[in-house]
């Protein structure tokens, strides 16, 4: 086991998942040519953007509360008290991750009408791939408490 690798340091606002979009990036990656398509889409991203940086405001407390728990965990050996920080993460960041979660339906709803069925797919890709870079990785090696995979999660289509 490789005991050098970089350890990401945990961050309670990716854990809901909050984080905004690159509008420039998403239309270079969507490969939105059509001016009344980069007009709109621009609009849905910032209007996203502008609702999970609303959620942030008004939610900073209790990240930086949840900052300081979980990078205090880190340091912590006793697997007792660190399930009960996960758990209090849980706690706190799901009703949060779920509304985030909303707006990013609405988000999909509205791209889905003004893109391409192969733009769709390509959003949703590009989508899929940053919400999955934001969620912290498991231990490799903490095997015992980890339960059976149920398959990643992706539906094929």
């Amino acid at each position: 086991m490789n005991q050098t690798k970089e350890v990401k340091k945990l961050s309670a606002k990716e854990i809901a998942g909050i984080f905004y979009y690159d509008v420039d990036e998403v239309i270079k990656k969507v490969k939105i040519k059509d001016d009344d398509k980069k007009y709109s889409v621009t609009k849905a991203l910032r209007n996203y953007n502008f609702k999970v940086k609303e959620i942030l405001f008004l939610n900073a407390e209790k990240f930086t509360d949840l900052d300081l728990l979980m990078n205090a965990m880190s340091n912590e050996r006793d697997s007792e008290s660190n399930k009960n920080i996960r758990e209090k993460v849980r706690e706190v960041t799901r009703p949060i991750k779920e509304n985030v979660h909303e707006h990013e339906k609405e988000l999909n709803e509205i791209l889905k009408g003004v893109l391409s069925e192969k733009q769709d797919k390509k959003w949703l890709k590009y989508q899929k791939s940053i919400i999955e870079s934001l969620q912290p990785k498991k231990a490799e090696n903490n095997n015992q408490n980890s339960r059976p995979s149920r398959g990643s999660g992706m539906r094929r289509q």
